[in-house]
């Protein structure tokens, strides 16, 4: 998956940006774990294709589940934030959010040259671009923005705040996942009956054994992201020395010095 396949699904629809988007329109909906989600064919078939991930990576299906539910059972406590979400996008940036996971070793959704993020963006915009009910004038470049910005930037904390409350919405529900006390957002009896289908029980061992796995089959793409720490602590002669901004500058300013010894 090349850079140059980003760019183009970015401008999938360069044209249709005002075009309308799905915020607060009314769309077909079902129940998963007594949690009220919208129920679009493009939703159905991002969730076929996540269960893909259960022989290998059982722990992976149930958090993106759990990731797009938590934040469906947040909107649906509070009817203001609902309608302000377009929640076909929001269940397409979670479900998907962590297609660069894939450790299949033909996986559709993994490259060899980018990062985990940004293999899981791209790889939810050709989900979208490629489905038979897409269409232009509906997935436009603005919709296609919110939910490749909330994968790519998922893992970096500060820079989504001054993005769309779309894209904050899909990382804020992928946040739910993390330790800490339960949020007031959601009721503890949807807290209850999400984790009761979906259990929490392997998330961080599988965690730990993904990173890993990342940084030992493609260190190119994850040196200088925290993935690095994961091959330093857990793969036999990985070594980051050489390969981080660190040691691009530190040998510049050597050259520099041994250039110019008195300036």
């Amino acid at each position: 998956m090349k850079v140059s396949t980003i760019v183009s699904a970015l401008a999938f629809a360069g044209a249709t940006v005002a075009a309308p988007n799905h915020k607060g329109k009314h769309l077909p909906t079902t129940k998963i774990a007594n949690i009220e989600v919208v129920d679009t064919q493009l939703v159905r078939d991002a969730i076929a294709e996540v269960k893909k991930f259960i022989p290998l990576q059982p722990y992976l299906y149930n958090h993106v589940m759990r990731s797009w539910l938590f934040g469906a059972a947040a909107f649906n406590n509070n009817a203001t934030l609902k309608a302000s979400i377009d929640l076909e996008a929001h269940a397409i940036g979670t479900l998907m959010h962590d297609l660069g996971w894939d450790m299949r070793p033909n996986s559709p959704w993994v490259s060899k040259q980018h990062r985990f993020e940004v293999d899981g963006g791209a790889g939810a915009l050709k989900f979208i671009q490629e489905h038979p009910t897409t269409k232009k004038c509906e997935w436009n470049e603005l919709r296609l923005g919110w939910v490749y910005d909330a994968i790519a930037l998922q893992a970096i904390a500060d820079i989504p705040e001054f993005k769309s409350i779309q894209t904050q919405w899909m990382i804020k529900s992928v946040g739910f996942e993390f330790p800490g006390p339960r949020s007031p957002l959601i009721k503890n009896e949807d807290y209850d009956s999400i984790l009761a289908e979906f259990p929490n029980d392997y998330l961080f061992r599988g965690t730990n054994a993904t990173f890993t796995w990342m940084a030992a089959t493609k260190p190119d793409a994850h040196y200088n992201t925290f993935i690095q720490d994961f091959g330093t602590a857990f793969v036999p002669g990985f070594n980051a020395t050489g390969h981080r901004l660190f040691d691009v500058i530190q040998g510049g300013l050597a050259a520099e010095v041994a250039a110019h010894p008195s300036s």
